[in-house]
């Protein structure tokens, strides 16, 4: 283990997770969120059995009881991990990860948001439903309204530690999408997130229409984030990844797709959808607003931000001057927050090509999905430490906390 001063030890001890899940076994799935839970763990059954090590389906798990020690914290994976769906143990789990927040997105709701905003080609060919379109969709948004009442209980637990993240559906209209938010945040919801492959309410992020919604979250510190999941609906066709090369494996994420061409494109959406926010102004416009793309990968903002900035400076400046002030990259440095692939991304390589945008990237854990690695902050340190102690304190906290400021700071303007 790299030697670390006391200041970032005593810093790493209150590390902030930008990405955690509830992890219910789907047996269990309608006796935590409801009847339409219920229905929809009977039709994902097929993919459900092959998701592998994270082992969503798992009848004979009856409750969450495994030991909460720090072997078996970094170690094990899947809905048997400890806390995995208890949340009143998952304070316990964070104190042995030494992380003082957490978001927690769903598992079970990722498969409710696939059947409310997937595509008809992701319910043939994924998941084999022959029930009409309308019915799917009805029934994933059953879930997700589910969902999203287990989040407004959860989130009167341990505000100021664990943060459900809400999920909203993208609404006919920026009112729809407004009174949907608000009313979820009145209810105490402190994060939430919007499907990338959709736009909001119906209209370009950039539009004005849509002004007093990004208000409303500034004023209130409330961080946007965009979760993997969300990018169905982005491309029209689903011709392009039907090719041999691209057939499911035998093993399915639920998060991430199954086949290589998912992966390679999964940061397209969010690349449209910041594109849009960025260059349309609205970061100028609303400079709190806090942005998170997460479980996204990384690799992808250096390049990306380098063309914004090139077509913002080199090509469309005079046009471009009414709307931003600063270069495309600027604002994705103070308002945009990601995280890496724990297991294949080269952060410590971003960070050093992209200086400018070190305080964009974040550390996740996704626990306790399989994908978010094992023994994760300790492989994290000894990856960063060439680049010296303040960007492990960086990217373990400070970045971080523009996406999870303290509980004061967000009731303190939410009074306002």
């Amino acid at each position: 283990m790299t030697e670390l001063s006391a200041a970032t030890l005593a810093l790493l001890d209150q590390t902030l997770d930008v990405d955690a899940h509830e992890m219910t076994p789907s047996h269990l799935w309608g006796e935590v969120f409801g009847e339409a839970a219920a229905r929809i763990s009977e039709l994902a059954l097929p993919v459900l059995k092959k998701t592998g090590a994270n082992d969503f389906y798992n009848p004979t798990l009856a409750a969450d009881i495994e030991e909460i020690t720090d072997e078996n914290v970094w170690n094990i994976r899947g809905s048997r991990a400890p806390g995995a769906f208890d949340m009143s143990r998952r304070v316990a789990v964070m104190d042995v990860m030494g992380v003082a927040r957490q978001f927690v997105f769903p598992s079970f709701a990722l498969f409710a948001n696939h059947l409310y905003t997937g595509t008809e080609a992701t319910h043939r060919d994924r998941y084999q439903l022959t029930l009409p379109e309308a019915e799917i969709r009805a029934l994933g948004l059953a879930g997700i309204n589910e969902y999203n009442e287990w989040v407004v209980r959860q989130s009167q637990v341990e505000p100021e530690r664990i943060r459900p993240v809400a999920y909203i559906s993208p609404g006919d209209s920026p009112e729809e999408l407004y009174e949907q938010t608000e009313a979820l945040l009145d209810r105490g919801v402190l994060a939430i997130n919007l499907p990338a492959g959709h736009p909001p309410g119906g209209r370009s992020p950039a539009s004005p229409e849509l002004d007093p919604y990004w208000e409303m979250l500034d004023r209130r510190n409330i961080a946007v984030l965009v979760h993997v999941g969300g990018e169905w609906g982005f491309l029209k066709s689903a011709e392009w990844g039907r090719a041999p090369a691209f057939k499911p494996g035998k093993v399915e994420s639920n998060e991430l797709g199954s086949e290589p061409f998912s992966f390679a494109t999964m940061q397209l959406p969010i690349c449209n959808y910041l594109a849009a926010m960025t260059m349309g102004g609205v970061f100028e416009r609303h400079p709190g607003l806090r942005f998170g793309a997460i479980e996204i990968g990384a690799g992808w903002l250096g390049p990306w931000a380098e063309n914004l900035d090139m077509w913002a400076r080199d090509v469309y400046a005079t046009r471009m001057k009414p709307f931003i002030s600063k270069l495309p990259s600027e604002y994705i440095a103070s308002n945009v927050r990601v995280n890496p692939f724990n297991n294949i991304e080269p952060l410590d390589k971003y960070i050093a090509k992209y200086p400018n945008l070190r305080s964009s990237f974040c550390f996740s854990t996704d626990y306790p999905h399989i994908e978010g690695g094992k023994d994760v902050k300790r492989k994290f340190i000894e990856l960063l430490a060439p680049l010296g102690e303040e960007v492990i304190q960086d990217v373990f906290v400070k970045n971080c906390e523009l996406l999870l400021p303290p509980l004061d700071e967000i009731r303190k303007q939410d009074a306002v």
